[in-house]
């Protein structure tokens, strides 16, 4: 492969990446997190924890809606064990590289907005 095709797959996953975190909950999260990273060296342990809560959100967010049903741990336990489909697992690596971009964004903005 040449260098520009492994550019134009980055670009293609940032871009799917981004398209993942393009939701009012991502943005909060990824919000949150710009806000309290203090160095831009820890970004990927950032991403990371932004990307595990977005995950817990949805999990919880099924399992309150559950609620009326009765079967909240029966919905909750469907969830999770979805987390081993690969499938499952490659959207969220898909999250993981757009809360990466997003909150790169954010955090950089942040830093020219609020230099002092």
């Amino acid at each position: 492969m040449e260098l520009t095709e492994y550019l134009n797959q980055a670009l293609d996953l940032a871009r799917q990446g981004f398209d993942t975190v393009n939701t009012i909950q991502a943005v909060v999260i990824a919000l949150i997190a710009a806000f309290v990273m203090s160095r831009y060296t820890r970004i990927l342990v950032v991403a990371a924890g932004a990307t595990i809560i977005h995950e817990l959100v949805n999990i919880g967010r099924v399992a309150y809606a559950a609620r009326g049903e009765g079967d909240v741990a029966g919905k909750a336990l469907e969830l999770l064990t979805g987390y081993v489909d690969i499938d499952v697992l490659q959207l969220v690596a898909i999250r993981f590289v757009g809360f990466l971009v997003v909150i790169s964004l954010i955090y950089f903005v942040r830093r020219i907005l609020f230099r002092g």
